[in-house]
């Protein structure tokens, strides 16, 4: 027997962390996608056998004053961009919102006049992109997931990406109907590195490519004027066209990229995150320690300050950076090291007045505890998870720390994601 239908209609109170609409049924939280607050929900719930109410359909019947029309076409099919519905003192403060609610979780006092207004990057600056495809024997589904779903919508535009990457997808539509067979599926990893696009096609499949193949792919990449085609078989290389080795750059200094390596989302962004990281510097620092120093994006720029020591497990990525860094003749020395097993400690740590400690999404716990009793006199934390950094943030007060100031800097537009440049001091 299916359980009765409840009718409610109800005001959405907040935002969620997902950036959902929060409305409240007898005081239980319900989250409604693409509601703003201040919209009017007619609500269809259905009641548990543990006496919670589940929705089982609802509709957005007033807009509210936050709501702000989306300008993609495909808004609320695609699975991103959930958040293009906003207006921009709505959006704002839902950036700020996502860091300041873990720290007041984590106990830290009145952190909510330390974090300044979020930095929020224009749209259409994107420079990387991961799609996945199908082929049908109707032709190839080739874009995003749609919202909450494996189908896939097949883009026609793209707000948040660069615009030589929109104009690609067609073409790449094209060849990848005209060279694999119905039930072929994979994914595609591009960059607009400084020099061109860079692209692997990785296919689910262990057949290698015919001769005719590889020349389809070889024509496609010639016309298309690509710096490097990649077509991978289920992780394994099995055609490569290289024009000239892609390559980016990180305070002027050319380093060489890799669709596949981590990159911040935009050139923008590594601007404004070096302005940020730079403004934090003290007057005459001697010597830098940048862990989790990737390619070097904050290392070539800090170097220009004082000799900068960059820690990286990356290997490809640490390489990349030597060989930049000694071809500009940047006093950057790269060291590998597994920050997560072997955490800089004590007398290691002596000879640096500045550490920038720029970790992935699980944060650097590990490394903070160390940081944590040492007397380095400035420290500078980039996290993209407002989750782990208000953790780490914690360790750091608790062993001696004091927030000077947040930078929230909205690199994802239309999105739940933020970045935090957090600066702290100690002595």
């Amino acid at each position: 027997m299916q359980p009765p239908i409840i009718h409610k209609t109800l005001i959405v109170q907040e935002l969620g962390q997902n950036g959902d609409g929060v409305v409240l049924a007898d005081s239980q939280r319900l989250y409604i996608p693409y509601a703003t607050p201040g919209d009017e929900v007619s609500l269809e719930l259905a009641l548990t056998k543990k006496g919670r109410y589940q929705v089982v359909s609802h509709e957005i019947t007033q807009q509210g004053k936050s709501y702000a029309k989306p300008p993609c076409p495909h808004y609320g099919v695609c699975g991103s961009c959930q958040l293009q519905h906003l207006g921009d003192q709505i959006y704002r403060q839902f950036k700020r919102d996502k860091i300041l609610k873990p720290l007041l979780f984590e106990g830290l006092e009145n952190p909510n006049p330390l974090i300044k207004d979020p930095l929020v990057l224009p749209p259409g600056l994107r420079r990387r992109a991961n799609f996945n495809f199908r082929c049908h024997a109707k032709g190839v589904e080739l874009g995003y997931h749609k919202y909450h779903s494996y189908e896939l919508l097949t883009l026609e535009s793209c707000h948040i990406l660069k615009p030589e990457i929109v104009a690609f997808m067609k073409p790449l539509l094209t060849v990848l109907g005209k060279s694999f067979p119905p039930g072929f599926e994979g994914e595609v990893f591009m960059t607009a590195a400084h020099n061109g696009l860079d692209v692997n096609v990785e296919v689910r499949d262990k057949t290698p490519l015919t001769l005719e193949q590889r020349e389809l792919w070889g024509q496609f990449a010639t016309h298309q004027n690509l710096c490097r085609l990649l077509v991978t078989l289920k992780g394994k290389e099995d055609f490569t066209l290289m024009r000239e080795t892609p390559y980016v750059l990180f305070d002027d200094v050319p380093v060489e990229s890799n669709c596949r390596g981590f990159l911040q989302p935009s050139a923008e962004a590594d601007q404004y995150l070096t302005s940020i990281v730079c403004g934090f510097l003290p007057e005459t620092p001697s010597r830098i320690a940048d862990l989790f120093c990737g390619r070097g994006t904050l290392s070539l720029p800090l170097s220009r300050f004082a000799p900068v020591d960059g820690y990286e497990m990356d290997e490809p990525a640490l390489a990349a950076l030597g060989s930049a860094s000694r071809k500009a003749q940047r006093p950057v020395t790269p060291i590998y090291r597994d920050l997560f097993k072997t955490p800089l400690k004590d007398k290691e740590l002596v000879p640096y007045d500045m550490v920038v400690v720029d970790p992935p999404r699980a944060g650097a716990e590990t490394q903070t505890r160390a940081l944590a009793i040492s007397a380095v006199p400035t420290l500078i934390y980039v996290s993209c998870n407002p989750l782990t950094f208000a953790r780490d943030a914690r360790l750091l007060v608790e062993g001696g720390y004091r927030i000077e100031t947040i930078q929230p800097l909205d690199q994802f537009r239309w999105t739940v994601h933020v970045e935090a440049i957090a600066k702290f001091t100690k002595g």
